[in-house]
C-alpha cells in the first residue's frame, strides 16, 4: 500500500473520471473546430500537427494521465511534444513478438471501450468534444503498449552494462533506503490512491489519527486499532505491521519517518500521499554495502540501468532535430499551475505514464 511503484497500465478502470475531466476541459477550451491542421513540430523524418497532438493528449487523459492540465503551459507543452515524437519513432524498433502482444492488447481494449462507448455518455461527448474515433483511440493504445515494450527491453539491455562501481556510488547516494525496518501503522486515507479522488480533508483525517494515537497511547492494542481504523489494506489485518522491509521502497515521508522516528515510540502522525499515519517503528538496521542482498543489488542495478535509458533517449531526441513552433499563449494562472510536472526527461517512460498505484 505504501510503495510508490507504479502499474503498466489501468486499461478503463478510471475511464469515467477521465472523461468527465477532459470534456470540462474541452468544453471551457472549445477544443474541437474543423479548422486546417496546423503543424506545431517538425522532426527528422516527419512533422506533428495540433489536431494530431490534441488527439494524443485526449487519448492520455483517457488513460488517466492529467496531461490536459500540463498543455497550458508552454514549456510543458513543448516537452511532451518531444516525449510524443520520441515514442512515436523508436516504436519502429520493436520486435515482432512484442509488436504481436501490443496488437492483442489493443483488440483487448477495442472491446472495452467498444462496451463502454454503449453505456458512458461522458465518455462517448469525451470522445467527440476531442474528435477521437475508437479506431484512433485504439491505435494510440496500440502504440502506447508498443512503447511499453520498447522502453522495457531496452532497459533489459542497459543492466548488464552496469559495473559494480556504478552500483556502489548509487548505493551511497542514500544508504538509509537499505535499512531493514518493522514499523507499525495506521493509514487514516485523504484520498484513493487508485483514482486521485478525496476521501476526506486532510483536517478530518488528522483528527481520526490524532485519536487513533490516543487510543494506542492509552495501551490500545494494535491489532485491534488497525483492523477498526486502517485505510491501508496491506496491513490492517496485520495490526499495521510491515516486518523487515527495506526502506526505499516507501513514499516519501513515510520513509522519512521509518528512518528518523524514536524505535519504540508512537510518533505524531505523518501526512504521505496516502494520508496520515501513525506510526511506531519497532526495529531498524541497517545495511552496509557488503551485506546487500543479490535483490538489493539487482534493484540498485535496474536503477542505474534506468538512468543509462534515459540518457540514450535523450541521445535520440537530439538525433531528431525537434524543432518545436508553438503559437504564443497567455500565461497560466497560479491556480490552473499542475501539482506535479511530467518527467524532466525526454523519455514517454511507461512508468511516468499511468497514474500511482499502491502496492
Amino acid at each position: 500500500m505504501l510503495h510508490h511503484n507504479r502499474i503498466p497500465y489501468r486499461r478503463l478502470a478510471m475511464i469515467m473520471l477521465a472523461a468527465v475531466m477532459l470534456v470540462a476541459l474541452m468544453s471551457a477550451c472549445g477544443k474541437k473546430d474543423g479548422g486546417k491542421a496546423t503543424v506545431i513540430a517538425t522532426y527528422k523524418g516527419g512533422e506533428v500537427t495540433d489536431k494530431e497532438f490534441d488527439k494524443y493528449i485526449a487519448f492520455q487523459t483517457l488513460m488517466g494521465n492529467q496531461y490536459a492540465m500540463y498543455v497550458s503551459i508552454p514549456q510543458l507543452k513543448e516537452q511532451l511534444i518531444k516525449q510524443y515524437i520520441v515514442s512515436k519513432v523508436l516504436i519502429k524498433d520493436i520486435s515482432s513478438e512484442d509488436e504481436k502482444k501490443a496488437s492483442t492488447a489493443a483488440d483487448s481494449f477495442k472491446t472495452q471501450l467498444d462496451t463502454e462507448m454503449k453505456s458512458n455518455a461522458d465518455l462517448k461527448k469525451m470522445m467527440d468534444e476531442s474528435d477521437l474515433s475508437v479506431k484512433e483511440a485504439v491505435a494510440q493504445y496500440k502504440d502506447f503498449m508498443a512503447f511499453q515494450a520498447y522502453y522495457a527491453a531496452k532497459g533489459e539491455e542497459m543492466k548488464p552494462t552496469v559495473t559494480d562501481a556504478e552500483i556502489k556510488a548509487e548505493y551511497d547516494k542514500a544508504p538509509t533506503d537499505f535499512n531493514l525496518i518493522s514499523v507499525r501503522h495506521v493509514l487514516i486515507k485523504t484520498n484513493d490512491p487508485q483514482t486521485g479522488a478525496a476521501v476526506r480533508t486532510e483536517e478530518e483525517a488528522l483528527k481520526i489519527a490524532n485519536e487513533v494515537k490516543a487510543k494506542l497511547d492509552a495501551g490500545g492494542d494494535w491489532k485491534e486499532l488497525a483492523k477498526e481504523f486502517s485505510e491501508d489494506e496491506g496491513s490492517k489485518e496485520n495490526g499495521g505491521l510491515y516486518e523487515k522491509v527495506n526502506a526505499g521502497g516507501w513514499v516519501a515521508a513515510f520513509k522519512e519517518a521509518a528512518n528518523t522516528q524514536a524505535i519504540g515510540v508512537i510518533g505524531a502522525p505523518v501526512l504521505s500521499d496516502f494520508g496520515y499515519h501513525v506510526m511506531k517503528v519497532e526495529s531498524r538496521e541497517a545495511t552496509p554495502y557488503d551485506k546487500l542482498t543479490e535483490t538489493n543489488k539487482d534493484s540498485i542495478k535496474t536503477t542505474v540501468a534506468s538512468t543509462k535509458l534515459n540518457e540514450f533517449l535523450t541521445a535520440e531526441q537530439d538525433k531528431l532535430e525537434i524543432k518545436v513552433t508553438l503559437p504564443a499563449e497567455p500565461a497560466p494562472s497560479a491556480s490552473g499551475s499542475p501539482s506535479a510536472s511530467p518527467s524532466a526527461s525526454p523519455s514517454a517512460s511507461p512508468s511516468a505514464s499511468p497514474s500511482a498505484s499502491a502496492k
